[in-house]
């Protein structure tokens, strides 16, 4: 555990020594919020109903140019700059360094999702919120976004260039978000579409019901990504 830690305090130091966690903040709040209270199909101040679910809709579409952005140099920096070797002779495992790493990534995510909570604090003075779908849509978002970064993280394991991560990540989150229109009408192919798509799973949450199966789902994503960036990382011992 202390190996995990040391990784994730040296990724958090890189952070906050450089201005991407403060330009990912900043523009994930500003931009989420605008669409959210001025913009869109249904813009708070338009409607007029105690309803945060558009914070959610635009967030889960900003995010996903968002968090490509914070896990992007991950692994690719440590390759470019030639570091990563020196960081593998230390006495820690592949798995290790890759969960230290996206541990960071967590509480980078954790700050844009306390930053979100000025939507419910806000309408929650002007109208009544159902507590429990707002707990569940935090819940369903935090697993988007854990998701979004472990995918994130694993496209920067197979590169040195950050641009080529950033537009992996994006690519490969856009594909499992959009899964479920990828194919039409009925049928065992548009079932598995739709069963693999991340959109299905977590515009669930904003019914207040907390399904297994779409934590499970979650889960699963996020353990495989990790796991395709562990093995990324033994792969290099090979050549």
């Amino acid at each position: 555990m202390s190996e995990v830690l040391a990784i994730y305090r040296k990724e958090m130091k890189t952070y906050f020594n450089s201005p991407i966690a403060f330009i990912v903040i900043s523009s994930f709040l500003v931009i989420t919020n605008w669409l959210f209270f001025d913009y869109g199909d249904y813009p708070f101040f338009a409607i007029n109903i105690a309803d945060i679910r558009g914070i959610f809709d635009y967030g889960a579409i900003v995010l996903l140019f968002i968090a490509p952005a914070v896990s992007m140099r991950l692994i690719s920096e440590e390759k470019h700059q030639d570091t990563l070797e020196l960081l593998v002779t230390m006495p820690i495992t592949d798995m290790q360094i890759i969960l230290g790493k996206y541990l960071s990534t967590l509480v980078i995510f954790a700050i844009i999702l306390g930053g979100t909570l000025i939507a419910p604090i806000s309408i929650s003075f002007v109208g009544d919120l159902d507590s429990g779908i707002v707990i569940s849509s935090y819940i369903g978002f935090f697993f988007l976004g854990a998701t979004y970064l472990a995918m994130g993280l694993a496209a920067s394991s197979f590169t040195r260039n950050q641009i080529i991560a950033y537009i992996m990540g994006m690519i490969i989150i856009a594909v499992f978000f959009l899964m479920n229109g990828m194919a039409n009408g009925s049928g065992l192919i548009a079932t598995l579409f739709e069963n693999l798509s991340i959109r299905f799973h977590y515009q669930n949450f904003f019914r207040g019901v907390l399904d297994t199966r779409d934590l499970l789902y979650f889960i699963s994503l996020i353990f495989v990504s990790l796991l395709v960036s562990s093995t990324a990382l033994a792969s290099r011992k090979s050549k």
